[in-house]
């Protein structure tokens, strides 16, 4: 769903010499890993492991500045007040694990870690408070649900001002090496796609809301939350993100 505006001038037109691969975002992290694919959307994360073997393509990110709305934290107790306390983390984000552990540890607050999977309100009863992502964090009403939802884009740009950058896309250096005058042409490719993407979310939304039971104006919300650009200020957001990580940015 987050990629669709990137792309969807790809989807509508002839593919030409490229092949599309669908598959979860971790997936495709591995895959790209293993030579199994030359370009991909990844996990910013997964990028900063990887910076030796992978190089951004130019201004192409998938980022809030600010409130995101489908990764969010949903407590029984406030934030400040969760030492201690049982914290579910999805096992469908590194990144936005990352990212919690990582603003619950700038404010001295230590819970009590599990990893698994959340996929409905009932899934969270057992615990104190969990990390939600995508559809999920989307589909529910959970301010109604649960005292405590905090937006982790919000808390991160109230933090430190900068936007967070979720995912960005990668191509394999050696590749890029090897093929430029394709890797010029596919970055261009994407970057016509995505303005096509970006005068079209209403659609995008509609398709989105159709395909994943979602309310469509949530649809739409969500995309307008989103930013798809890799500037400066983004650039020192993830640099900010891998140095509280401990990730050496090249």
């Amino acid at each position: 769903m987050n990629v669709a505006p990137v792309y969807y001038g790809l989807d509508i037109c002839d593919q030409g010499d490229y092949q599309l691969t669908s598959a979860p975002p971790a997936t495709l992290n591995r895959m790209l890993s293993m030579d199994q694919l030359d370009i991909s959307p990844v996990s910013s994360i997964a990028f900063g492991y990887h910076q030796d073997q992978w190089a951004l393509l130019p201004d192409l990110s998938i980022s809030s500045w600010g409130t995101v709305r489908s990764v969010k934290l949903v407590s029984k107790y406030r934030m400040e007040n969760l030492n201690d306390k049982h914290v579910i983390l999805t096992n469908e984000s590194e990144t936005a694990a990352a990212l919690l552990k990582l603003l619950l540890k700038q404010n001295n607050i230590v819970p009590r870690y599990s990893t698994q999977a959340v996929v409905s309100p009932d899934w969270i009863v057992q615990s104190d408070a969990a990390l939600i992502i995508g559809d999920i964090a989307l589909k529910y009403p959970w301010e109604k649900l649960l005292p405590h939802v905090y937006d982790l884009g919000k808390l991160w740009h109230q933090q430190t001002s900068l936007p967070f950058v979720f995912g960005v896309w990668a191509v394999r250096k050696q590749y890029a090496m090897k093929n430029p005058e394709k890797v010029r042409q596919m970055t261009q490719k994407f970057h016509q796609s995505k303005q096509s993407g970006l005068a079209n979310l209403q659609n995008i939304s509609r398709m989105a809301a159709n395909k994943l039971g979602i309310d469509i104006h949530t649809c739409s919300k969500y995309y307008q939350s989103l930013n798809y650009d890799l500037s400066e200020m983004h650039m020192h957001g993830l640099k900010a993100f891998f140095d509280g990580l401990g990730i050496q940015s090249t």
